[in-house]
Parts: structure tokens; C-alpha cells; sequence
């Protein structure tokens, strides 16, 4: 059949992340026992005619009951997000092998982190569209200086004194992932940021993980700084794995909208997709920089016919 293209946004959702410490100082991801909150939620996705969105979980009403919409508020956003951790939201640093399930470091081994990530639905229905599209991400945040604490080997190799400024961009560390059910089979795209140059950008791609142990000092960045701060690493970093990314987008589908659904979703076309953000643990910038920073996300997706 031949692919209608339509557009299903300049559907952009953007996100604003702001991490702050609590309690004492800490290192690395593997001893955070302080954790980070999450600012309100700034979002905002528009939908073009004849495409419609809702954010959250079906009610006991059905799905024609979710707030429909074709521009998606910040204020739903946030409503969204209160409604599901009614004692406040906080970031804790994670990670994941599958993109579903979620652990974090224990005394002595990897243990289901109870949250500390961000699980969205995100509903679509269309009288047209029947594939959904991820077709942009950005992850920004400011390059600020961050003052080191200890001499060890940063991202680039080189190694930082103690009291130097380093500068840092949070959302190195960051992950999104999208998953949905694309040709009747379970479907997930996550995404890291590329490598950077070394020079103005010091971004190292983790991918899925393996060895980070470099003959027991650790990896340049958060290993070799777990290293100087403890003379040792956590089990674990000579064998890491973790979720595979790609660092690019290009048109990739993350969910096929199921067909005589106007019963059901009032419209003939549904689906839905689960966004999902977090910290990567693993992440060469995955320490204490990060904390007390403004990370900026926004996706883009793009509805087709197939």
C-alpha cells in the first residue's frame, strides 16, 4: 500500500527536569543515597486535524473517556504526574537491560528500583493515521561548570584536579525510551545522545554497556571517580549491560494504531505508547554534576499511513 504521509504533530512534547540534592554529599550513582526532584512537568504537544491525543491511564469509563485533545498542556502534563506520585515525584539514578524493568544498586546487589523514573502513556487515535512515527529528540541542557572535588580521569582522558571547574551537561546522562507494538510485535526505540568532540562537548556513549572496569580503575568519568573517591568499584562494572540505543532518529516506529477501534476509542485508529525518561546509572557522567541542573527534552512525532 502507499505511505500517506501525515503529520501527527509537529507534536513536539518538551520536558524541563530540574535535579536537586538532598541530604549528604555523595559520588557516583552507586552510593546516591540522596535522590533528585523533578520541577513541574513543562509539556506541550499539538496535533494536526484529524489526529488526537491523551495523556494517562485509560479510565474505568473506557478510553473514549481520557481527555482528548490536539494540543496537550503543560498543566495536563503536570496534572498527570501528581496524579500518579501523590507524595511528589524524585529522579533516583537507574538502570535497565530491557527498557521495562528498572534496578538500582543495593548493598550487594542489583535490586528492582521502587521509581525514581518517569513512565508516561500516551494515547493516540485517528480516523486516518495507522502508524505512529518517532522522528526527533533533543536533550539539552546548560554546559556549567561543576567544581571537582577529587583529582580523577574526566570523559576525555585527561585528568582534573581537585578544585578545578569541569564543564558539565546533565543530559548526558540522560535516556528516553519509546515502546509500543509495531507489525504485532512488542517494539521499544531508546535514546542516548551521540559522542561528543572532546572539546566543547564531552559526551561518551555508553550503548550496552560491557566492561567498564579499565584494570580496576574505572572507565574515564563516573568509574574512575567512584575509583579516586573509594579506592575501589562496585561489583558489577567489569560485566555491564544495559538497554541498546541509538543516538540518531530517523523516522522509526514505535506503534502500530489498531483498526475498528471507534467502538472503543471513537475514532477508527488507536494505540498507545509508553514514554519513558531516566538517569542512566552506568553513564560516564552519571555522579554528583548532574544533581542541581535543568535538563530539556523534546520529541517529535509524525503519524503515517501504511
Amino acid at each position: 500500500m502507499s505511505r500517506i504521509a501525515r503529520k501527527l504533530v509537529l507534536s513536539i512534547v518538551t520536558v524541563v527536569l530540574t535535579v536537586f540534592a538532598l541530604g549528604s554529599t555523595t559520588f557516583a550513582w552507586f552510593t546516591l543515597t540522596n535522590t533528585a526532584q523533578v520541577q513541574p512537568f513543562q509539556a506541550q504537544i499539538v496535533a494536526d486535524t484529524g489526529i488526537e491525543i491523551a495523556v494517562g491511564n485509560v479510565p474505568a469509563e473506557g478510553i473514549t473517556a481520557l481527555n482528548w485533545v490536539t494540543t496537550l498542556t503543560t498543566a495536563q502534563m503536570q496534572a498527570f504526574i501528581e496524579q500518579e506520585f501523590t507524595s511528589g515525584f524524585r529522579f533516583n539514578i537507574v538502570t535497565t537491560a530491557d527498557g521495562s524493568t528498572f534496578e538500582t544498586l543495593g548493598v550487594d546487589q542489583m535490586v528492582e528500583a521502587n521509581g525514581g523514573y518517569l513512565e508516561i502513556p500516551l494515547h493516540f487515535r485517528s480516523n486516518t493515521a495507522n502508524r505512529i512515527l518517532w522522528s526527533q529528540v533533543t536533550l539539552t541542557s546548560p554546559s556549567d561548570p561543576w567544581l571537582n572535588d577529587v583529582s580523577f580521569t574526566y570523559v576525555d582522558g585527561t585528568v582534573r584536579n581537585a578544585g578545578a571547574n569541569i564543564p558539565i551537561d546533565a543530559s548526558n546522562a540522560m535516556r528516553i525510551s519509546v515502546s509500543g507494538t509495531v507489525n504485532s510485535l512488542a517494539n521499544i526505540v531508546a535514546y542516548e545522545k551521540p559522542a561528543g568532540d572532546m572539546i566543547s562537548n564531552f559526551n561518551v556513549v555508553l550503548g550496552t554497556g560491557g566492561d567498564l572496569s579499565n584494570g580496576g580503575i574505572g572507565d574515564p568519568g563516573a568509574m574512575n571517580y567512584y575509583y579516586a573517591k573509594s579506592n575501589a568499584l562496585p561489583f558489577g562494572t567489569s560485566a555491564v549491560t544495559t538497554l541498546a540505543t541509538i543516538t540518531s532518529l530517523s523516522s522509526n516506529p514505535v506503534v502500530d494504531l489498531t483498526p475498528g477501534s471507534v467502538v472503543d476509542a471513537g475514532q477508527e485508529f488507536y494505540g498507545v505508547v509508553i514514554v519513558r525518561v531516566w538517569l542512566e546509572g552506568w553513564d560516564a557522567n552519571a555522579y554528583n554534576s548532574v544533581l542541581n541542573r535543568i535538563i530539556t527534552a523534546s520529541l517529535r512525532f509524525t503519524g503515517t499511513s501504511i
